[in-house]
């Protein structure tokens, strides 16, 4: 497990001894009065085992700009995958072998198709109409 810890660190090629460094401007003084660890280790006088990286804050934020723009592709890229696959699902939902559609939503659909189509009658005979009044008003101003 620690290996695998390691490794995601970037600590794969670190041996497993005793990497921290002491202090070179503290002296045996300041150790007086401490108390020992139960491992043998006195706490003050070292650094931290991984010190952190001293980067300027102009590479930092080239570093955050270049994550942000790699984010926002990432997420893009999941989104449009995302869409295709519902588009996939969706198109292929009536194809399914153990599709059972609904009913109510059949009944629905023939209702909306017999309302699509006394719609377009409606529409054509108000055409119609509309072209009779036209020729009847032409009628009388000529008359």
């Amino acid at each position: 497990m620690f290996s695998r810890l390691r490794k995601r660190f970037g600590r794969g090629n670190v041996d497993c001894g005793e990497t921290r460094v002491k202090e070179s401007g503290l002296s045996s003084q300041s150790n007086d009065g401490q108390r020992q660890h139960f491992w043998g280790m006195w706490n003050s006088g070292r650094e931290t085992s991984s010190p952190g990286t001293d980067l300027s804050k102009n590479q930092a934020m080239k570093e955050k700009e270049r994550l942000i723009k790699e984010l926002q592709l990432i997420t893009q890229e999941r989104n449009d995958l995302r869409d295709r696959l519902r588009f996939l699902t969706e198109r292929s939902m009536k194809n399914r072998p153990h599709f059972r559609p609904n009913p109510y939503y059949e009944d629905l659909e023939r209702m909306e198709e017999a309302v699509m189509s006394i719609l377009h009658n409606l529409e054509m005979e108000n055409t119609e109409v509309h072209e009779n009044n036209h020729k009847l008003k032409k009628e009388i101003t000529f008359s």
